[in-house]
């Protein structure tokens, strides 16, 4: 029996662990964790399917997470705040810790967003706007056939 390929030794030891590391890391970065160059990280992607199953599963678990962030973001939400300080008390140093019930209220960006992409009938563009920009548009074509 041969020598066991870089693939069988760098990549495919760790195909449980590469879709919890694409939530926080890029290709680029996860290939230099395995060791191997990013070329040669391409190449496996286009040779393994298994890699490319693991990596489109770690995808599409950071589009559901940062979709579910971005619906809270819309939403407003409650989180506690935690803040330690270090006080010199009768001489002594203590450490306090306090904790904070805050409030993020709802973010327009995020409604703006999350509308713009989730429903088809709304629409946010002034149509007196929209008009300017196609008469703006009309006008550099003109320039550009008579230049």
């Amino acid at each position: 029996m041969g020598k066991a390929s870089r693939y069988e030794t760098l990549v495919k030891p760790f195909l449980q662990e590469i879709p919890k590391w694409y939530r926080d890391m890029t290709e680029r970065q996860i290939a230099k964790k395995l060791g191997i160059a990013v070329s040669t990280w391409e190449q496996y992607k286009t040779q393994h399917e298994e890699l490319r199953a693991c990596l489109k599963g770690g995808r599409e678990e950071l589009i559901y997470e940062l979709k579910d962030a971005l619906r809270q973001k819309a939403k407003g939400f409650h989180y506690k705040e935690t803040k330690r300080t270090i006080r010199d008390v009768d001489g002594k140093k203590t450490q306090l810790v306090e904790e904070y019930d805050r409030y993020s209220p709802p973010d327009v960006g995020a409604i703006h967003l999350l509308l713009k992409n989730l429903d088809e009938n709304w629409h946010n563009d002034d149509a007196a706007t929209m008009a300017l920009k196609r008469e703006q548009l009309e006008l550099s074509k003109q320039k550009a056939e008579e230049w």
